[in-house]
């Protein structure tokens, strides 16, 4: 059924794709996520990608959406107004989900302006969406800015399959619970047909707030609260490994030196790839990586740090003081340690392509992956399917990352440890060549294996599955 089906997948942003015959270098610059792991997939098949332009009007939008056509995605988009940007995106779903789903309730902003504009921005894309839908079309909501489609979208007379799927973590239940909508969120959960999640503990953070707030016990993923019901289900999303293999083998001429112009061929390389954001813990990363400097000398002047973070949200308060922080760690370790012709952390203040990235991580020795708490974390992925078996780099990564559940031959740290992390660093730069290429085959068979046509495929045969 799922091969015949047409896909409407609905996410908050559309992505800008680009025709395939296009270079890379003219292709969208995207650091892991939805679009990396949907794009791949939605080539396969006939599909709608349904969501917001990314542009902001003045007025509120009256118009149809706009419907563009890349190969076989039909891309249809809405427009959003100046004010709607600000609450529905910056605001409740930036300074208000965002915190609280991973689990940082002192960033948490409660406004209720902000959460009327959310549940208003739901039921535009359901009154834009509705009249595209067509008998047995399969629809896939991705993340936490549409909590509540499903629900518009029934009231509406869909009566077909609706799946979910959040991409973040979900926070305990005694976190969620300081949210005042929190019962009229969860409850409208209960209009999607399946509801998946990245690992086992998310899934049971949710089954626990949806036992807490309506007081009845889950089983086997299923929740029944009176008439309803809905099952709740780990899909532990992946990447299309083949493409960043090839990247990285085509790209073995020289193409990361060119990148990485600054550091010299004989310098050893730690590299950390990350969106600009609180959660990915950057700073963390920097105390550990200055502490390493100090305390195991003989890495100084061999090894240099490279920090890609992609700009995020760069008008949210958060956000600029991360930035500011970053920038003064970087400073400060650069003057403390630098010497001549050698820089300790290169930091690059911009998004790169994926093939560059995979590029990137091929000349890496080690990956250091360590958000504070992060959904996934394709990165990790992606770096294990770019190394070589000859010489393979070691991943680094943190237990509070959703990748740790089954990338269990990492090195696992806890990023809040300082100390403890700098450690974990200077064993990866000493690893033994056999026990890399172990560890290696390990990694990249899990990620061989589930990967983002086999996430999205089972996925949707769960969807389309009778309860």
């Amino acid at each position: 059924m799922t091969a015949r089906a047409r896909l409407v997948v609905v996410s908050n942003r559309v992505p800008s794709l680009a025709p395939p015959d296009q270079t890379a270098e003219d292709r969208s610059l995207v650091v892991g996520g939805l679009v990396s792991a949907l794009t791949p997939v939605l080539e396969r098949r006939d599909c709608i990608w349904f969501g917001w332009s990314g542009k902001s009007t003045e007025r509120t939008p009256t118009g149809p959406p706009k419907v563009t056509s890349v190969g076989s995605i039909t891309l249809v988009t809405v427009d959003l107004s100046r004010t709607e940007t600000r609450l529905f995106y910056s605001v409740f779903s930036n300074q208000t989900l965002w915190p609280l789903l991973h689990s940082f309730p002192h960033y948490v902003v409660i406004r209720q302006d902000a959460y009327r504009v959310f549940k208003r921005i739901n039921q535009r894309y359901a009154q834009q969406l509705r009249p595209l839908l067509q008998d047995g079309d399969l629809v896939w909501v991705h993340d936490f800015h549409l909590f509540m489609l499903g629900k518009e979208l029934r009231r509406l007379g869909w009566q077909g399959k609706i799946g979910y799927f959040l991409h973040i973590p979900f926070s305990p239940a005694d976190i969620f619970g300081i949210l005042p909508w929190r019962r009229e969120l969860l409850e409208a959960l209960f209009d999607y047909d399946l509801v998946g999640l990245q690992t086992k503990r998310f899934v049971h953070n949710l089954i626990d707030s949806l036992e807490a707030e309506f007081g009845a016990k889950a089983s086997d993923g299923h929740f029944q609260w009176g008439d309803r019901s809905v099952r709740a289900e780990v899909h532990p999303i992946g990447i299309d490994p083949e493409e960043f293999t090839r990247w990285a083998q085509q790209s073995e001429h020289g193409v990361a030196d060119r990148l990485l112009q600054r550091i010299s061929p004989q310098h050893r390389v730690i590299l950390g790839v990350d969106r600009l954001d609180y959660t990915k813990g950057i700073p963390d990363r920097l105390l550990a990586f200055e502490y390493l400097l100090k305390h195991y000398p003989s890495v100084r002047g061999n090894v240099s740090m490279v920090q890609i973070s992609a700009p995020s949200r760069a008008t949210v308060p958060e956000y600029i003081q991360e930035k500011e922080r970053l920038d003064l760690l970087v400073g400060r370790i650069n003057g403390r340690f630098a010497e001549a012709g050698w820089d300790p952390v290169h930091y690059l203040y911009r998004a790169f392509t994926q093939e560059q990235l995979a590029a990137i991580y091929r000349r890496t020795d080690v990956c250091l992956i360590t958000p504070l708490r992060d959904g996934m974390n394709l990165v990790a992925k992606e770096f294990v399917a770019s190394q070589s078996i000859d010489d393979p780099g070691v991943l680094v990564l943190s237990e509070f990352c959703g990748a740790a559940e089954t990338m269990t031959e990492a090195l696992m740290v806890n990023p809040y440890d300082v100390e403890g992390t700098a450690r974990t660093i200077h064993k990866a730069l000493r690893m033994p060549l056999a026990e890399r290429r172990a560890r290696w085959k390990s990694l990249f068979a899990e990620v061989a294996t589930n990967t983002s046509q086999v996430w999205s495929d089972r996925f949707l045969e769960s969807l389309v599955k009778e309860p």
